[in-house]
């Protein structure tokens, strides 16, 4: 699902007044502040939208990569990464297909 479906899916499926414009602007703004949180974080920050799940982001520990052509190593630094955790009701959810 793409925003530009998030959007049109407000649209069909809600009350609401405001313009596609506006809506487009809410959930972007939304995103928006969904990566700020996410890219400001420190080492184990969680993000957690309730009924849908948790991001959480993790500190990688250095590790040596191979390229699978040459099979030269290397040293992969530390960097961090994210994982996300789905909550109970998506669970649910998926398990009921």
């Amino acid at each position: 699902m793409t925003k530009a479906e998030i959007v049109n899916w407000i649209l069909k499926n809600t009350n609401t007044k405001l313009s596609k414009k506006d809506v487009s602007k809410i959930v972007n703004a939304i995103f928006e502040e969904i990566i700020s949180e996410i890219t400001s974080a420190k080492d184990e920050k969680k993000i957690q939208i309730s009924g849908f799940g948790t991001f959480l982001v993790k500190r990688r520990a250095p590790k040596i990569g191979r390229n699978p052509k040459t099979k030269e190593e290397t040293l992969i630094p530390e960097r961090l990464g994210i994982s996300f955790k789905p909550g109970k009701r998506l669970k649910e959810k998926i398990k009921a297909l």
